[in-house]
């Protein structure tokens, strides 16, 4: 994938959530925490620049469906509309990828016994997914209050925890609260617990 392809990308993604995302602000502080996340762990995950833009994706679009919402499944509702997305310079496996990463910012997490899209994956790619989706979870809990009161954040990584501290100018007890409530999918991937300093 060449660097314009790459920008090409992105830009569609800027404009799609601009016409579907009824709080692009929100996408935007998510997704920017989602990628310090990944920066962050880097030495946990051993990811690269195809992962990052994946995550940056599925970020970016992460709550799409809210413009086509009935029953409150938005997050299957953006896994769909990324699917029927024609991004350039994506393939339909990466686009798949992006779309399940999606799904899973929220409500319940991977499952291959149960979700036919996610079982339809091979091992690595899932593994994948599972990584890149707990750390939107965990970025969308960050921004649960929608006031983008965490303005960033670094990892340290020891032997039994991730710390994460946020950076914040006031109260970020309640968005504290958010992340801890999804963190469970990002605890299991980095197989330590997770705690949080403001």
């Amino acid at each position: 994938m060449g660097l314009k392809r790459k920008d090409a990308a992105i830009s569609f993604v800027h404009e799609t959530a601009k016409t579907y995302d009824p709080d692009p602000p929100h996408s935007e502080r998510v997704t920017t925490l989602a990628l310090a996340l990944f920066d962050s762990l880097g030495a946990l995950h051993g990811y690269g620049p195809a992962e990052r833009r994946w995550l940056e994706i599925a970020g970016r679009l992460h709550d799409i469906g809210w413009s086509r919402v009935v029953s409150g499944k938005h997050h299957k509702l953006s896994r769909d509309m990324i699917l029927e997305l024609d991004i350039p310079g994506l393939d339909k496996r990466d686009q798949m990828a992006c779309a399940l990463i999606a799904r899973y910012h929220t409500k319940a997490m991977p499952d291959a016994s149960r979700h036919r899209r996610f079982a339809s994956l091979d091992p690595d790619r899932r593994e994948r997914v599972e990584w890149l989706a707990g750390m939107l979870r965990v970025a969308d809990g960050l921004d649960c209050s929608h006031a983008r009161a965490v303005g960033g954040l670094a990892c340290e990584v020891n032997r039994e925890a991730i710390v994460i501290h946020l950076q914040s100018e006031g109260d970020c007890r309640t968005e504290i609260e958010g992340a801890r409530e999804k963190h469970d999918l990002l605890e299991a991937k980095g197989g330590r617990r997770i705690e949080y300093r403001c």
